[in-house]
């Protein structure tokens, strides 16, 4: 039976096709436009067979063809309908459940865009080897817990200021990971590349930077160039296959770092957004114990009260009273004014003890009054910002701590020496100020790092000697020496000797250097480090040299 009563074994009519196709198995109305068209079916003819008083429809041969295509047809009907039931069910399951698992719009696009490029940067930190795999393992821990940052932020609201540096302490310990690895790991061959991801992994942080990150992410890739350089620099003189490598690895770094930009600028232009329609209902697990406990237990904190009533209207003035003379009164205004001229006749005439600046006793007398002024509502006296307090002075130190020697917090020390070095130590000096350091014996590296107007001596140095946000700084070497890097220093002076006359010398964002280089009579010549270029293009590619200023 049809859901319109009729049997079509049991009819003696003879059916049409159109009454076919609306007995067929599509149930509802493609609206859809099919993969395929669909052709309109030939008509059809039919003959009435008899059997045992049924009378059956039975098409002729010469439509045979014709009921094929038909039945056909049916068949693609019936699949394009299960597969628009199938869709319609996906689609209805997931908009169902709110508080589902499934995730926000940002999170699937954080998935699909930083992931493929960390993806890769791993991929390569494991070619490399050695330290290799554990720098790529701790980038990879950072990013995750980066993202569940992001899930947390769209299922969660934004928890109190006092617990917000709770919430960030995971990334933190992250970072603070990656960077004491390269201070560890400074012998290893991938030295290099560690200080490179330190350098770079603190635009990780934009989860905290408000009201515009993107820019935060974009200091932090550039803060990395200079070791990425370096880097660059060390596999140009190796076979093909490992600068292949390690171009690759610094290439996929920029990347993935640009990537995440690239993905914060398009979801969090203005900083981390929190959900604000966080209920108890819909809400997944707590933000690690972190939600505001009114959100947690009674949604939203109560309205304030509502305001009181209205203070009542302020009493009319009394009408004045009827003047019984109103007309003459009116009268006598008018005639004052007709006088003209004459109306300064009735002023009364002022002696001059009477004038206060002809009396000096009238001008010691009370003075008139004078209205305070009472400051508008909501504002308060903002007092001066004070100068900040400058911060206690910390003890210097000089001390072996494993492998390094730390000097630090030196003022007015001339005569700072390390003795008993050896070619595996490194020496770091921080924030000394007007001293001077003396290193006997060759070290692997001497780093200064903000320091001011202090001067270091060294016999050699293995690797290279490097100034880090320094001011007014000098160095001489009596002994060999292969690489001077100066980062972000102003006033730097490098006393080069004749064992170390073909040091290679790596200057950015840095002014005022000059190189000091011995003749053969042991007198020392300045020349000065280029601090301007000039860039063009050949067609091809930029081309950037040394802007010659004339004159």
């Amino acid at each position: 039976m049809s859901s319109t009563g009729h049997c079509f074994l049991c009819c003696r009519r003879e059916p049409s096709p159109n009454q076919i196709l609306r007995q067929s198995p599509v149930k509802e109305e493609i609206k859809t436009p099919l993969a395929e068209p669909v052709l309109a079916a030939p008509p059809i003819n039919y003959q009435s067979v008899s059997s045992d008083s049924v009378v059956l429809a039975v098409p002729t041969e010469d439509s045979a063809m014709a009921a094929a295509d038909l039945s056909n047809l049916v068949q693609r009907l019936e699949a394009v309908t299960v597969r628009l039931e199938a869709a319609a069910s996906r689609g209805g399951g997931a908009g169902g459940d709110a508080s589902g698992a499934a995730l926000a719009a940002s999170v699937v696009a954080y998935d699909a865009q930083v992931n493929p490029e960390l993806e890769k940067f791993v991929s390569l930190c494991q070619q490399i080897g050695g330290d290799g795999n554990a720098l790529g393992d701790l980038v990879k821990k950072a990013f995750n817990v980066q993202r569940d940052i992001v899930v947390k932020a769209s299922k969660c609201k934004q928890p109190a200021q006092a617990q917000m540096m709770d919430v960030f302490k995971p990334l933190s310990a992250a970072i603070e990971a990656l960077q004491n690895l390269a201070k560890d790991k400074r012998g290893s061959p991938v030295y290099v590349h560690m200080m490179s991801v330190s350098e770079c992994i603190p635009a990780l942080g934009w989860v905290s930077v408000a009201p515009t990150p993107a820019p935060y992410i974009k200091e932090m890739l550039d803060a990395g160039t200079f070791y990425t350089n370096k880097v660059l620099k060390e596999c140009k003189e190796k076979d093909e296959a490992t600068k292949t490598l390690h171009t690759s690895w610094v290439r996929s770094l920029s990347s993935t770092i640009k990537t995440l930009q690239d993905f914060v600028k398009q979801e969090f232009t203005t900083g981390l957004t929190w959900n604000a329609k966080f209920s108890r209902s819909s809400s997944p697990r707590p933000l690690n114990g972190l939600i505001a406990s009114h959100d947690l237990h009674g949604g939203a904190p109560p309205p304030p009260p509502p305001p009181g009533p209205p203070p009542p209207p302020a009493p009319m003035a009394a009408a004045p009273a009827a003047s019984g003379d109103a007309p003459g009164e009116r009268n006598a205004l008018f005639a004052e004014i007709n006088k003209g001229a004459d109306i300064t006749k009735g002023l009364k005439k002022v002696s001059d003890d009477q004038k206060t600046h002809k009396n000096p006793a009238l001008r010691q007398g009370p003075q008139p009054f004078k209205p305070t002024i009472s400051p508008k509502p909501g504002r308060s006296h903002v007092h001066a910002p004070s100068a900040p307090k400058a911060a206690p002075a910390k003890p210097p130190k000089t001390e072996l701590e494993g492998k390094k020697w730390v000097v630090e917090y030196h003022n007015g020390n001339r005569n700072v020496v390390i003795e008993d070095t050896n070619m595996k130590q490194a020496v770091y000096i921080f924030k000394c100020t007007q001293s001077t350091i003396q290193i006997k014996g060759k070290v692997n590296s001497i780093i200064l790092d903000n320091c001011k107007k202090t001067a270091v001596v060294f016999d050699g140095v293995i690797s290279s000697l490097d100034f880090i946000n320094c001011q007014s700084v000098q160095a001489q070497v009596t002994g060999s020496m292969r690489t001077v890097t100066i980062d972000k220093t102003d006033g730097c002076m490098v006393y080069l000797s004749k064992e170390s006359i073909d040091a290679e010398i790596v200057t950015a964002k840095s002014s005022e250097m000059n190189i000091l280089v011995p003749d053969d009579s042991g007198e020392f010549k300045e020349f000065a480090v280029p601090e301007q270029f000039k860039t063009v293009w050949n067609g091809q590619k930029l081309v950037t040299g040394v802007n010659d200023i004339a004159g």
